[in-house]
């Protein structure tokens, strides 16, 4: 019976207990807030990020000029792989045209050589 008796208890028990057991506990550590950046610090940042967009600005237009010099390089190129693909297209309608004519002219299978 005292063991059923004790069970009883327990919902009581831990209810108590609960808010005794936290008040012990230490408390969390506090989140401590960042420290406000000094204007130094912030000045700094300003500084740095400047020098970067410098960096990236003059990595822009070397880059920028680069690409223009390629272009301007490539357009003969194309121009030439525009001509030669004219070309191999000609070329390609000959060849068929003789085959054709090349079929036309030989002697038929079965048929006596002339």
């Amino acid at each position: 019976m005292k063991r059923r008796l004790s069970l009883c208890l327990l919902p009581q028990f831990f209810a108590l207990a609960a808010p005794a057991l936290l008040a012990d506990a230490p408390p969390p550590p506090a989140a401590s807030a960042p420290a406000e950046p000094s204007v130094a610090e912030l000045k700094q940042q300003l500084a740095d990020a400047q020098d970067k967009l410098a960096t990236a600005l003059h990595s822009y237009s070397l880059l920028d000029d680069a690409a223009g010099k390629l272009k301007d390089e490539t357009a003969p190129l194309r121009e030439r792989i525009r001509q030669l693909q004219d070309q191999v297209a000609d070329l390609a309608a000959e060849n068929a045209r003789l085959r054709t004519r090349l079929a036309l002219l030989a002697p038929l299978p079965g048929s006596p050589p002339r």
